[in-house]
């Protein structure tokens, strides 16, 4: 009953007071949201590319004919070379492509004329785009050297490649693709990072409270009577839980049906994980809450440990774009435990394949939180 005591008192310092909602419910479900509508959606847009046609003949217009015909480029025609190369560098388009003269000529003698490609940085857009230019030339070529096995030379060959191509123009033969939507969005990793870190920040709520007990001399008071510290650092790590249990469900449910986020897995699932990684972030919290003897060491919490967890743990960059010592090493923070959970449940995945992440992120809690009852001194007051 001591824990709860201290936990109930925990609730009203924090959440029941005048600023307590806005503060833990209202901010971060608003910065979340915030954060969705400015970077989290997925977004699908058409890549411009610029191009110049310099052929006379009929494979040149057919070449741009068919990359217009591909649902992700949308082109813009230009007068000449120098136009393309400076819609290029001031970035107007995303890539530009250029048809040389006789480029129909070429391929009908059984050449291989070049395509000329430019882009400041390559992209997924321009390397597909490239891919499809060098597919659509060599079923040119192979078309002419079709023709020119069958003895056909000169006019003749040019009006059965002509006629070949009118068929093809035509796509009678077309892939059908089902989308099961078994990826997940890029951009997911950087929701659930922000929501992390606004969790975390309970970190600092229930170090502040335990600085204030100590300042005030209430700790010392509590341990004069029969209450031993065990008691005090699950009071504690309760009322903080209960806190951030609320700010979760806040998010969440904010997210999910004001905001329409589409998280790809189900609330429960989500929430219970999330949960896991608040029970982590507890016993973080209990453990730092005894090591930290004065109200000037407060400001070094958010450098030493949330920012630097934060960033290992994947919340601001994916994982897998870092060395692989620091991919190992991430392997210790539960952010790196949680948000692959996330991302694998939203990939198809279900929550009772997740034991092991729930175990791992239940194990910080244990070993912190019997670190944080161990190491606290509830006897001492703050030092200077």
């Amino acid at each position: 009953m001591n824990s709860f005591i201290i936990a109930y008192h925990m609730l009203r310092r924090t959440l029941l007071q005048k600023r307590g909602i806005l503060m833990y419910l209202i901010i971060p479900a608003g910065v979340v949201s915030l954060i969705i509508g400015i970077m989290g959606q997925q977004q699908e847009h058409r890549v411009d590319i610029a191009y110049v046609n310099m052929d006379k003949g009929t494979l040149g217009a057919h070449l741009v004919q068919e990359i217009t015909m591909l649902p992700d480029y949308k082109l813009k025609v230009t007068a000449a070379d120098a136009e393309v190369k400076e819609a290029v560098t001031r970035q107007q388009v995303n890539g530009a492509f250029v048809i040389p003269e006789n480029f129909s000529a070429v391929l009908l003698q059984g050449g291989s004329p070049e395509v000329d490609m430019y882009q400041l940085s390559v992209s997924e857009a321009t390397a597909t785009l490239q891919i499809s230019l060098n597919s659509l030339l060599s079923g040119y070529q192979e078309t002419v050297d079709l023709h020119r096995k069958l003895g056909l030379q000169d006019r003749p060959l040019e009006e059965a490649v002509v006629q070949t191509l009118l068929q093809t123009e035509k796509h009678q033969v077309r892939a059908n693709v089902t989308d099961y939507d078994l990826y997940v969005n890029p951009n997911m990793h950087i929701v659930i990072g922000f929501m992390l870190i606004f969790m975390m920040g309970i970190i600092n709520n229930t170090i502040s409270v335990v600085m204030e007990d100590r300042r005030m001399h209430t700790m010392a008071r509590t341990f004069a009577a029969p209450v031993r510290s065990i008691e005090i650092v699950l009071g504690n790590f309760m009322g903080s839980f209960l806190v951030g249990t609320l700010q979760v469900l806040a998010i969440l449910l904010f997210t999910r049906y004001v905001t329409h986020y589409d998280y790809g897995l189900p609330l429960i699932s989500q929430f219970i994980m999330l949960e896991f990684f608040l029970l982590a972030s507890m016993g973080i919290a209990s453990a730092i809450a005894g090591l930290v003897k004065s109200a000037t060491n407060m400001g070094m919490i958010n450098s030493l440990v949330v920012t630097p967890t934060c960033m290992l743990g994947g919340c601001f960059w994916p994982i897998a774009l870092m060395p692989d010592w620091m991919q190992k090493i991430a392997l210790f923070v539960p952010q790196t435990w949680v948000i692959d959970a996330i991302q694998r449940m939203a990939a198809g995945q279900h929550l009772s394949q997740m034991w092991m992440h729930m175990g791992v992120l239940a194990l910080f809690a244990l070993i912190l939180l019997g670190l944080g009852a161990a190491i606290l001194k509830p006897e001492e007051t703050e030092t200077a």
